[in-house]
């Protein structure tokens, strides 16, 4: 019986994927010994979900991405080298409804790659490769219009996931969906964080860590500071994360300095001074980045951020 007409012949080409790049140095010789690798090694896939994993791309397919995500040149011939450690990526849906139709989840799942271990993945090389796998595949650039391109982290930060974070990753990978909503605090919480990873100022960064501690805690318009000061603190302490109520009250008090502009972070140092800026932040940042995580993955511990009555009840003053 002879083909049906139209169909002999055809050669199916593989599907379109969505791909963000990180672009890093990755681990020394010393941070692989003690076992800080990179989540995957060249031609490896983790397999975050069906549609959705992490990628070592291989050379050429690196750089082509790169090539169309990164500003022309005039007049200049450029060589353009692999500088990434590895991707996200994930398939197109297969009946798109708008543009770049789910790209927004393959966002969400780099952010709450974030709440494992801050990594400086940003939008800057983000692309949709037409298709993924096929040497010399059309790849579009996905540009961003009043958007940070790039994450900022602390100096002494791990900027890559390893195969334990992955893990971890996984485990959180049921939010990454349009179907399933956090609590309204948790949920401003998690967007607070994400906000200070996308912010390049610590001035910033520093108003909504502590603004989104306080979503979490705040149950009315009395005693703010010492709401925060107690119920964070209980908070650090539950999770095992070292901090001092004088260290919150000072955080609270920049915070409110901040917010009404009466000065820079660098003019408070009658508060706390410059060498403290840094360390006092990374705990802040660290005390929400695993406040959020732990109540993704423990429903009793995420209802106990419900309504003003749970958090009054759980974590009282």
């Amino acid at each position: 019986m002879s083909e049906p007409i139209g169909t002999a012949g055809i050669k199916e080409f593989p599907k379109a994927c969505y791909v963000i790049l990180h672009i890093g140095i990755g681990p020394l010789q010393f941070e692989e010994i003690s076992r800080q690798n990179l989540i995957v090694r060249e031609g490896e896939r983790f397999e975050l979900r069906e549609d959705i994993w992490i990628e070592r791309l291989d050379e050429s397919t690196a750089k082509n991405i790169q090539q169309a995500c990164e500003p022309a040149c005039f007049r200049i011939n450029r060589d353009i080298w692999d500088r990434h450690l590895y991707a996200f990526v994930m398939r197109v849906p297969d009946h798109q409804r708008t543009r770049y139709d789910g790209l927004d989840i393959l966002h969400s799942v780099i952010s709450l790659s974030r709440l494992v271990n801050p990594t400086s993945t940003g939008d800057r090389y983000c692309a949709q490769v037409m298709h993924f796998g096929m040497k010399d595949s059309v790849v579009l650039p996905i540009e961003y219009r009043g958007a940070s391109l790039d994450v900022t982290l602390g100096p002494n930060s791990r900027d890559w996931l390893t195969r334990k974070d992955g893990e971890e990753l996984r485990r959180l990978m049921s939010w990454a969906t349009t179907n399933k909503m956090m609590l309204p605090r948790v949920h401003r919480a998690y967007w607070n964080h994400e906000y200070a990873m996308r912010s390049n100022y610590l001035d910033i960064r520093w108003m909504f860590v502590v603004e989104g501690l306080d979503a979490l805690i705040n149950t009315g318009s009395n005693n703010n500071e010492h709401q925060f000061r107690v119920r964070v603190k209980k908070i650090a302490d539950f999770l095992e994360i070292p901090v001092k109520q004088d260290q919150l009250t000072q955080a609270y008090e920049i915070r409110g300095k901040l917010v009404h502009t009466e000065k820079f972070l660098y003019g408070l140092d009658q508060i706390l001074t410059l060498t403290e800026h840094n360390p006092i932040y990374e705990k802040l940042e660290l005390i929400l980045r695993k406040t959020v995580r732990r109540a993704l993955v423990d429903d009793s511990f995420e209802m106990s951020f419900e309504d003003e009555a749970s958090v009054s009840c759980r974590w009282k003053l």
